[in-house]
C-alpha cells in the first residue's frame, strides 16, 4: 500500500498547531517540489525530538487542487457542502494549503511549524495559526468525552485512508473536512448537568450512552451516529482538538475518510432537520465559523 502521511491516523497528542496557508506564486512546480519534501522534514524532526511523538501532514484545498495537479483529481474531492438550514450554517472559507503538526510538546510544535514555514518561504502566506490542546482526558470544552466512538488501532488507518482497490492513484491519501467551531460556553454552562447530558445523549463523567427511553429529546449522539438511514456504517476518523483563550473557545474538528460521501452524509444528518424537524441540538451551543474541504495525498503521490 502507498505510504500515508502518518499524521492522518496518528494517536492523540497533548498539543497541536494548525496553519492555514494561501499560495502566493504562480510557480506550481516550485510548490509541488516543496510539498514533496514536507513528509521527510517531519520525519527528521520526529527523529530529533523522538520523545515528543511528533507527527503531521499537509493537505491541499479543494479549490487549489486543480491548479497544483491539473492532470489528476481524487474522484470524490469537492467543496465543503452547503449546510444552511434554519439558524444553522457552516460558511465555506477555502484556503490553499493546511499544515498540521501534533506532538506532546508545545515547543516542538512551534519549532517544527517554523521550520516548515521557512522551507515554504515566500511561496505561501500564513492566513491563520491555531494552537490546539488535549483537554482533561480527551474531552471537548463542553466537558464531555469527544468522539467516544472513534476507531482505535489499525482501524484508524482502514477508515481514514483510500484503499488501492478503490483508487490506485490516490491510495494512502485521505479526504479531509475541517470545521472550526466557536462554543457559546457561557450559555452552555447555564444548563444543568442533567440537561447537558440530555443534549449530548451521554453521561458527562463516564461517557455512557443514555437510553433513548430516558431521553426527553433527540440528542447529539443520535444525530452524530456513525450510521446512515439504512443502518450502514459511516467510515471516518475524527482528529478533533480544543482551542481557545480566556475570551473565546471552541473545537477544531477534522474528519478524515477514504470515502468522502460518508462524511458528507454525517454532516448533513447533523445540520439538516429531518421530517420531524430534529437536528443535532449541540449546534444550538456552538457555531462552525469556518469550514473547508481538503485532500491529504500519500507520501508516494507527493514525491512522484
Amino acid at each position: 500500500m502507498a505510504q500515508a502521511q502518518k499524521g492522518i491516523f496518528a494517536e492523540p497528542n497533548l498539543h497541536g498547531l494548525t496553519l492555514s496557508l494561501n499560495v502566493m506564486t504562480d510557480d506550481v512546480e516550485s510548490v509541488r517540489r516543496k510539498l514533496a519534501r514536507i513528509p521527510a522534514l517531519l520525519n527528521e524532526l520526529d527523529e530529533r525530538f523522538s520523545e515528543a511523538l511528533l507527527s503531521g501532514y499537509v493537505a491541499i484545498g479543494s479549490d487549489y487542487w486543480d491548479l497544483l495537479y491539473p492532470q489528476q483529481r481524487p474522484s470524490q474531492l469537492g467543496h465543503f457542502p452547503d449546510l444552511r438550514d434554519g439558524d444553522r450554517q457552516a460558511p465555506r472559507e477555502p484556503v490553499d494549503l493546511l499544515l498540521t503538526v501534533r506532538s506532546d510538546r508545545f515547543d516542538v510544535n512551534y519549532h517544527s511549524a517554523r521550520a516548515l514555514l521557512e522551507w515554504l518561504g515566500h511561496d505561501v502566506e500564513l492566513t491563520e495559526q491555531l494552537p490546539t490542546f488535549r483537554f482533561m482526558d480527551g474531552r471537548d470544552l463542553t466537558g464531555f468525552i469527544d468522539a467516544p466512538e472513534n476507531p482505535r488501532g489499525i482501524r484508524r488507518r482502514q477508515l481514514a485512508l483510500i484503499h488501492a482497490d478503490d483508487d490506485p492513484v490516490f491510495a494512502g491519501g485521505s479526504y479531509l473536512y475541517v470545521q472550526k467551531f466557536r462554543h457559546d460556553l457561557r450559555r452552555w454552562e447555564q444548563l444543568t448537568q442533567e440537561m447537558q447530558e440530555f443534549v449530548i445523549g451521554r453521561k458527562k463523567l463516564t461517557g455512557e450512552r443514555i437510553s433513548e427511553t430516558v431521553l426527553q429529546m433527540v440528542s447529539h449522539t443520535q444525530k452524530a451516529k456513525l450510521q446512515n438511514e439504512q443502518e450502514q456504517p459511516l467510515r471516518m476518523l475524527r482528529q478533533n482538538m480544543p482551542w481557545g483563550d480566556m475570551r473565546e473557545q471552541g473545537l477544531l474538528a477534522m474528519y478524515f475518510s477514504g470515502h468522502s460521501r460518508d462524511v458528507l452524509q454525517w454532516l448533513k444528518q447533523r445540520y439538516i432537520a429531518d421530517e420531524n424537524g430534529d437536528y443535532d441540538p449541540l449546534l444550538d451551543y456552538t457555531e462552525a465559523v469556518s469550514n473547508a474541504a481538503f485532500f491529504a495525498p500519500s507520501v508516494d503521490f507527493l514525491t512522484q
